[in-house]
């Protein structure tokens, strides 16, 4: 059974007090990445994402910008946190990623990823996925007709590109040789330094005013709460089975339609059987 909040000093009303305070610190660091960004692809267009993840890599607090970007890190930041190594993490470092096949999107999307610690022990982690305007490759803006990832830039495994809070100034650079917008790129890769910074400040205060425990029970509430009310709504949808296609005109390199086809079936309690 979930430990409820009231029972380490928070009831419903200081329990979204504990959320919005979450969603602000998320908020925040969309903020931070937007202002402090160089290229118009963020500043302008919002094409990035920030959020805040638990010790279990469960997403917790999210920016509402890019929407496609917060489905795909609910999966890509705890395949970093495995694949990386959770042991191999230490208290100022950032995970750099932009591999698809790991739960990503496309290869322009760079995802940073930073563990917050309260004291030793690993309590959290911060997220901001931007995405960047040239990745190299073999097309300006690293999108075009490809049938190779490689051909469409640079592939970051799960990196450290922070140390200590710093750069890596070696990986940084390695970064920057491969792509056609070295100052663009280099800026934007700060802003999200900036921006997981920021989450991880604001998380400090937030656990600091709640204490640890309170903090990690009003997070499980929450999911818990955030779970009763998705399952509540499913099963107010009729059960039987839900089918539905579409067609992309062609693949960009013959004139075939593309066939995208999903089918679901849902019982009487509205849950998904497929």
């Amino acid at each position: 059974m979930p430990v409820h909040p009231a029972e380490h000093g928070l009831d419903r009303i200081r329990l979204e007090v504990f959320r919005s305070a979450l969603v602000a610190a998320a908020d925040e660091m969309s903020l931070a990445l937007q202002r402090a960004a160089y290229s118009t692809n963020i500043k302008t267009r919002l094409d990035f994402s920030c959020a805040i993840f638990d010790r279990s890599a469960r997403v917790i607090a999210q920016s509402f910008t890019q929407p496609v970007h917060l489905g795909t890190l609910v999966h890509f930041v705890p395949r970093l946190v495995d694949i990386y190594g959770r042991e191999r993490l230490r208290p100022g470092d950032g995970i750099l990623c932009n591999d698809g096949h790991l739960g990503g999107l496309h290869l322009n999307d760079v995802c940073l990823l930073a563990p917050i610690y309260d004291a030793d022990e690993l309590v959290a982690y911060t997220a901001a996925l931007a995405h960047h305007i040239d990745i190299g490759g073999g097309t300006p803006g690293s999108i075009g007709l490809f049938q190779e990832i490689f051909q469409e830039g640079l592939i970051i495994p799960p990196t450290r590109v922070l140390v200590d809070g710093r750069v890596d100034e070696n990986v940084f650079r390695l970064i920057l040789a491969n792509i056609r917008a070295p100052h663009e790129t280099g800026g934007d890769l700060r802003a999200q330094v900036a921006a997981v910074n920021i989450g991880g400040r604001r998380l400090h205060e937030i656990i600091a005013n709640y204490g640890l425990s309170t903090f990690e029970s009003a997070v499980n509430e929450l999911l818990d709460y955030t779970e009763r009310r998705v399952r509540a709504e499913i099963a107010t949808l009729p059960a039987g089975h839900y089918e539905a296609e579409g067609f992309l005109d062609n693949d960009g390199f013959s004139d075939e339609p593309i066939r995208i086809q999903v089918a679901v079936d849902l019982d009487s309690a509205g849950r998904d059987t497929t």
